[in-house]
């Protein structure tokens, strides 16, 4: 299994925000998808990544992926799920 566990900047709609991530691919079924964690966010920001139509994850070495948040964004919780579309940029 591949981790990563580390800072990424958060593009989505007009949000540029660092946070805190925890990562990982898994197997499903005979494909590989990454998931995982981010915290370390103002609210205000996640909920303008969660409503805009494309968000990435940038990791500092630069490469990007897509991904989704999972599940309801509540305020004031510390951290939320994501899931990856595409191939993980870890």
């Amino acid at each position: 299994m591949t981790t990563y566990q580390g800072p990424v900047t958060v593009v989505g709609s007009d949000v540029e925000a660092t946070m805190q991530a925890d990562l990982s691919v898994r197997a499903r079924d005979q494909t590989k998808i990454w998931s995982g964690q981010l915290s370390g966010y103002e609210d205000a920001d996640m909920f303008k990544v969660l409503t805009s139509d494309t968000a990435v994850m940038r990791l500092p070495d630069g490469r990007e992926g897509r991904f989704v948040l999972e599940g309801k964004l509540v305020p004031g919780q510390t951290s939320v799920g994501v899931l990856g579309s595409g191939p993980p940029p870890f």
